[in-house]
Protein backbone atom coordinates (compact mmCIF):
# COMPACT_ATOMS: atom_id res chain seq x y z
CA UNK A 1 0.00 0.00 0.00
CA UNK A 2 2.72 2.51 1.07
CA UNK A 3 4.84 1.53 -2.27
CA UNK A 4 1.76 2.06 -4.47
CA UNK A 5 0.98 5.63 -2.32
CA UNK A 6 4.60 6.61 -2.94
CA UNK A 7 4.33 6.04 -6.52
CA UNK A 8 1.15 7.71 -7.12
CA UNK A 9 3.04 10.67 -5.37
CA UNK A 10 5.76 10.65 -7.72
CA UNK A 11 3.60 10.68 -10.71
CA UNK A 12 1.38 13.76 -9.36
CA UNK A 13 5.15 15.52 -8.35
CA UNK A 14 6.42 15.41 -11.54
CA UNK A 15 4.64 17.46 -14.00
CA UNK A 16 5.05 20.08 -11.24
CA UNK A 17 9.52 19.55 -10.34
CA UNK A 18 9.87 19.52 -14.52
CA UNK A 19 8.16 23.16 -14.43
CA UNK A 20 10.15 24.24 -11.56
CA UNK A 21 13.25 22.64 -12.91
CA UNK A 22 12.65 24.49 -16.25
CA UNK A 23 12.32 27.86 -14.72
CA UNK A 24 15.67 27.52 -12.90
CA UNK A 25 17.39 26.57 -16.20
CA UNK A 26 15.55 29.41 -17.55
CA UNK A 27 16.12 31.83 -14.80
CA UNK A 28 20.19 30.36 -15.32
CA UNK A 29 20.12 31.10 -19.07
CA UNK A 30 18.90 34.76 -18.04
CA UNK A 31 21.60 35.35 -15.32
CA UNK A 32 24.70 34.41 -17.86
CA UNK A 33 23.59 36.61 -20.56
CA UNK A 34 22.59 39.65 -18.63
CA UNK A 35 25.99 39.42 -16.95
CA UNK A 36 28.01 39.51 -20.65
CA UNK A 37 29.61 42.47 -20.25
CA UNK A 38 29.87 43.70 -23.62
CA UNK A 39 26.08 43.81 -24.12
CA UNK A 40 24.91 47.14 -24.20
CA UNK A 41 21.97 49.99 -25.37
CA UNK A 42 22.79 48.78 -29.46
CA UNK A 43 22.30 45.08 -28.72
CA UNK A 44 19.35 42.94 -27.79
CA UNK A 45 19.57 39.55 -26.87
CA UNK A 46 16.56 36.75 -26.67
CA UNK A 47 16.66 33.19 -26.25
CA UNK A 48 13.96 30.06 -25.95
CA UNK A 49 13.87 27.28 -24.18
CA UNK A 50 12.12 23.92 -25.44
CA UNK A 51 13.21 20.70 -23.64
CA UNK A 52 16.92 20.95 -23.52
CA UNK A 53 17.92 23.06 -26.45
CA UNK A 54 18.24 26.69 -26.58
CA UNK A 55 17.88 28.76 -29.22
CA UNK A 56 19.16 32.43 -28.99
CA UNK A 57 18.17 35.46 -31.55
CA UNK A 58 18.46 39.08 -31.55
CA UNK A 59 20.99 41.42 -32.39
CA UNK A 60 24.39 41.99 -31.81
CA UNK A 61 26.82 44.50 -33.21
CA UNK A 62 30.00 42.94 -32.95
CA UNK A 63 30.60 39.22 -33.67
CA UNK A 64 32.32 38.57 -29.92
CA UNK A 65 28.82 39.31 -28.37
CA UNK A 66 27.11 36.61 -30.40
CA UNK A 67 30.30 33.74 -29.62
CA UNK A 68 30.15 35.11 -25.58
CA UNK A 69 26.60 34.30 -25.47
CA UNK A 70 26.64 30.84 -27.09
CA UNK A 71 30.07 30.24 -24.99
CA UNK A 72 28.40 31.42 -21.41
CA UNK A 73 25.59 29.21 -21.20
CA UNK A 74 26.92 25.89 -23.12
CA UNK A 75 28.32 24.32 -20.24
CA UNK A 76 25.19 24.74 -18.19
CA UNK A 77 23.68 21.56 -16.86
CA UNK A 78 20.96 20.04 -18.56
CA UNK A 79 21.12 21.80 -22.21
CA UNK A 80 22.51 19.45 -25.05
CA UNK A 81 22.13 21.82 -27.94
CA UNK A 82 22.71 25.78 -28.84
CA UNK A 83 21.22 27.13 -31.82
CA UNK A 84 22.90 30.71 -32.04
CA UNK A 85 20.27 32.71 -34.42
CA UNK A 86 21.60 36.03 -32.88
CA UNK A 87 22.46 38.35 -36.02
CA UNK A 88 25.62 40.43 -36.16
CA UNK A 89 24.34 43.70 -37.57
CA UNK A 90 26.84 44.94 -40.57
CA UNK A 91 29.88 47.13 -39.62
CA UNK A 92 28.24 51.09 -41.19
CA UNK A 93 29.47 54.03 -40.16
CA UNK A 94 26.07 55.63 -40.82
CA UNK A 95 24.71 53.49 -38.70
CA UNK A 96 26.80 54.21 -35.79
CA UNK A 97 25.75 57.91 -36.19
CA UNK A 98 22.31 57.43 -36.12
CA UNK A 99 22.73 54.65 -33.08
CA UNK A 100 23.86 57.98 -31.31
CA UNK A 101 21.86 60.38 -32.80
CA UNK A 102 18.38 58.20 -31.36
CA UNK A 103 20.08 57.55 -28.40
CA UNK A 104 20.88 61.08 -26.89
CA UNK A 105 17.35 61.78 -28.71
CA UNK A 106 15.70 59.37 -26.47
CA UNK A 107 17.82 59.46 -23.00
CA UNK A 108 18.40 62.98 -23.07
CA UNK A 109 14.76 63.94 -23.49
CA UNK A 110 13.08 65.84 -20.76
CA UNK A 111 10.39 62.59 -20.47
CA UNK A 112 12.60 59.46 -21.14
CA UNK A 113 15.87 60.48 -19.32
CA UNK A 114 14.55 58.95 -16.86
CA UNK A 115 15.08 55.36 -18.09
CA UNK A 116 18.89 56.10 -18.37
CA UNK A 117 20.64 54.39 -15.76
CA UNK A 118 21.62 57.64 -12.63
CA UNK A 119 18.51 59.16 -14.75
CA UNK A 120 15.87 58.00 -12.36
CA UNK A 121 14.51 54.57 -13.40
CA UNK A 122 16.58 52.01 -11.59
CA UNK A 123 14.41 49.13 -13.09
CA UNK A 124 16.75 45.77 -12.96
CA UNK A 125 17.04 43.01 -16.13
CA UNK A 126 13.54 42.39 -17.44
CA UNK A 127 12.11 39.02 -18.68
CA UNK A 128 9.80 36.74 -20.19
CA UNK A 129 8.76 33.75 -18.98
CA UNK A 130 7.30 30.30 -20.89
CA UNK A 131 11.27 29.77 -22.21
CA UNK A 132 12.10 33.06 -23.79
CA UNK A 133 13.42 36.35 -21.92
CA UNK A 134 14.49 40.02 -22.78
CA UNK A 135 16.78 41.30 -21.03
CA UNK A 136 19.35 44.83 -20.71
CA UNK A 137 22.74 44.84 -18.88
CA UNK A 138 23.25 45.41 -15.24
CA UNK A 139 22.88 48.66 -13.45
CA UNK A 140 26.04 48.27 -12.65
CA UNK A 141 28.05 48.84 -16.06
CA UNK A 142 26.26 51.24 -17.47
CA UNK A 143 29.16 53.19 -17.86
CA UNK A 144 30.98 53.43 -20.66
CA UNK A 145 34.77 51.44 -20.61
CA UNK A 146 37.49 52.49 -23.07
CA UNK A 147 37.66 51.43 -26.61
CA UNK A 148 33.73 50.49 -26.30
CA UNK A 149 31.44 51.75 -29.13
CA UNK A 150 27.89 51.80 -27.11
CA UNK A 151 26.97 52.66 -23.48
CA UNK A 152 26.71 49.43 -21.41
CA UNK A 153 23.94 48.97 -19.10
CA UNK A 154 20.48 48.62 -18.07
CA UNK A 155 19.04 50.43 -20.65
CA UNK A 156 15.65 49.43 -21.15
CA UNK A 157 15.24 51.12 -24.51
CA UNK A 158 17.25 49.40 -26.52
CA UNK A 159 17.61 50.65 -30.22
CA UNK A 160 18.92 48.31 -32.92
CA UNK A 161 19.65 50.07 -36.63
CA UNK A 162 20.35 48.29 -39.90
CA UNK A 163 21.09 49.70 -42.62
CA UNK A 164 19.45 52.90 -41.82
CA UNK A 165 16.21 50.97 -40.19
CA UNK A 166 15.56 51.80 -36.56
CA UNK A 167 13.71 48.93 -33.93
CA UNK A 168 13.22 50.36 -30.55
CA UNK A 169 12.67 47.33 -28.24
CA UNK A 170 12.62 47.10 -24.74
CA UNK A 171 9.89 48.03 -22.09
CA UNK A 172 8.47 51.44 -20.96
CA UNK A 173 5.75 52.35 -18.14
CA UNK A 174 3.56 53.58 -20.31
CA UNK A 175 2.12 53.97 -24.09
CA UNK A 176 2.78 57.81 -23.91
CA UNK A 177 6.46 56.76 -23.06
CA UNK A 178 6.21 54.16 -25.93
CA UNK A 179 5.18 56.70 -28.52
CA UNK A 180 7.28 59.66 -27.52
CA UNK A 181 10.16 57.24 -28.00
CA UNK A 182 8.90 55.88 -31.49
CA UNK A 183 8.40 59.98 -32.59
CA UNK A 184 11.72 61.24 -31.65
CA UNK A 185 13.59 58.35 -33.06
CA UNK A 186 11.46 59.06 -36.14
CA UNK A 187 12.96 62.59 -36.16
CA UNK A 188 16.54 61.74 -36.41
CA UNK A 189 18.34 62.83 -39.90
CA UNK A 190 18.82 59.84 -41.42
CA UNK A 191 16.58 57.37 -40.45
CA UNK A 192 14.29 55.59 -42.85
CA UNK A 193 11.70 53.86 -40.77
CA UNK A 194 11.18 53.07 -37.21
CA UNK A 195 9.75 50.09 -35.95
CA UNK A 196 8.17 50.36 -32.36
CA UNK A 197 8.45 47.10 -30.22
CA UNK A 198 8.22 48.79 -27.04
CA UNK A 199 5.96 47.04 -24.35
CA UNK A 200 4.43 48.77 -21.53
CA UNK A 201 5.64 47.18 -18.10
CA UNK A 202 2.54 45.28 -17.00
CA UNK A 203 3.38 45.49 -13.09
CA UNK A 204 2.77 49.24 -14.21
CA UNK A 205 -0.71 48.44 -15.97
CA UNK A 206 -1.73 46.46 -13.07
CA UNK A 207 -1.28 49.41 -10.76
CA UNK A 208 -3.88 51.81 -12.62
CA UNK A 209 -6.24 49.47 -12.45
CA UNK A 210 -6.83 48.97 -9.03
Amino acid sequence: MTSRRNLLLSIVASPMLAQKTEAELIEKIRKELVTLPYYGCFDFLTFKLEGTVVTLGGYAMRPTLKEDAERAIKDLERISKIENQIEVLPLSPNDDQIRWAVFRTIYRDAALSRYAPGGGFYGGPFSRHRGGGFFGGPFERWSMPANSSEPLGSYPIHIIVKNGNVVLVGIVDNKGDSDRANILANGVSGVFNVKNLLEVDPSQTSKKKK
